[in-house]
């Protein structure tokens, strides 16, 4: 039998120590790279406009993972947790895209792209602030979603003053001071005037509201009181004689337009005063003979027949009583033409204002 040399012996042995040491440096090594992987791995979600996804990552961000993804952020979208920060186990990842809102302010339509912000934060963005007074639709508070369009109203608040007038009115009330048919004004109407400050609200330019806010009284109305006459009867001479009405009127003369009047004749033999009617007859059919204003032998005038009916006995103030029993051409309304007995009296007659009564018979 052979031997072996001691030296030999030891290196074998030495050898086997070698290879074990080896050995379980590998397994360390694999523990530790599995552990490593255990720890490495991450399950996440991931919510991408509303639709989440579960996903598996060994990636240290968020940034990294969406890349992997194939995911592009784009400038304006929103990310959370942001690109830049570490995974974490069972952490949820946000992702919205952004969209565009419109934004009506100052009379000018603007556009932005927006993924999660209240209304605020889209007028900071385009540089557009709020007055004291202004307001915004929907409320700064809101948070921005799809088809929103925000209106900034602008609200202006202005002070003027303005005058109203206070018109009178008029107040009517009976007198027996005064005939039946004649008015007189026993107070003056005045007209008032009131100062108002006014409120008035603008929004975008646009009134939308008034008030008063202060009254001031600068003249105080005063109605007109008008009194109208309920006194039926005459007193003249020592008599009293009852009327129905009184009427002022415009008063001229004429004479009867006969060649014994003194009444000038044209061409064709018409007189200047009663022109071819110049038969000595009134158009009731009466004599055209002067009276002198008694009861008996009352004046004759020339009357507006719807004014006062033909036949009627009057009373005319100044020159006594009358009778219509006559018509004109140019005699209409308040006017009357008094017979006279001569032309050239009718002539300094002229034309005269006189109070004519109708009597009651």
């Amino acid at each position: 039998m052979s031997l072996i040399p001691i030296k030999n012996v030891t290196d074998v042995a030495r050898g086997k120590v070698t290879r074990y040491h080896t050995l379980l440096l590998l397994l360390s090594l694999v523990f530790v790279f599995l552990s490593t992987l255990a720890v490495a791995r991450k399950d996440v979600t991931l919510v991408i406009d509303g639709e989440a996804q579960k996903l598996v990552t060994y990636h240290r961000n968020v940034g990294a993972l969406l890349a992997d993804v194939g995911i592009v952020v784009g400038p304006h979208d929103y990310v959370a947790p942001a690109p830049d920060e570490r995974l974490e186990q069972g952490v949820e990842i946000v992702l919205t895209r952004a969209f565009p809102v419109t934004v009506m302010a100052d009379g000018r339509s603007f556009e932005v792209q927006v993924a999660q912000a209240t209304v605020n934060d889209v007028l900071e963005k385009l540089g557009l602030f709020l007055g004291e007074l202004d307001r915004v639709d929907p409320l700064p508070q809101k948070f921005i979603t799809r088809g929103d369009t925000v209106q900034v109203i602008r609200v202006e608040e202005r002070l003027f003053t303005q005058r109203i007038e206070i018109p009178y009115r008029e107040l009517r009330r009976s007198t027996m001071l005064l005939d039946r048919g004649l008015t007189r004004i026993a107070q003056k109407g005045v007209v008032g005037l009131r100062e108002d400050t006014v409120e008035q609200t603008l929004e975008n330019g646009v009134e939308v509201a008034t008030q008063i806010v202060q009254s001031d009284m600068m003249y105080v109305k005063q109605d007109q009181i008008v009194e109208y006459g309920e006194n039926t009867v005459l007193s003249r001479g020592g008599r009293a004689v009852s009327f129905s009405q009184v009427v002022n009127v415009s008063a001229t003369a004429y004479c009867a337009g006969t060649a014994a009047s003194g009444c000038p004749m044209n061409g064709e033999g018409h007189s200047v005063c009663t022109g071819s009617n110049n038969d000595g007859r009134t158009a009731t059919g009466r004599s055209a003979v002067a009276g002198d204003g008694s009861e008996t032998h009352p004046h004759i005038v020339a009357v507006d027949p719807r004014m006062f009916p033909l036949g009627s006995k009057l009373y005319i103030d100044g020159y006594g009583y009358a009778i219509a029993a006559d018509t004109g051409g140019a005699i209409k309304q308040n006017r009357i033409d008094l017979l006279m007995s001569t032309h050239q009296a009718a002539l300094q007659f002229g034309r005269r204002n006189v109070r004519v009564y109708r009597l009651i018979d």
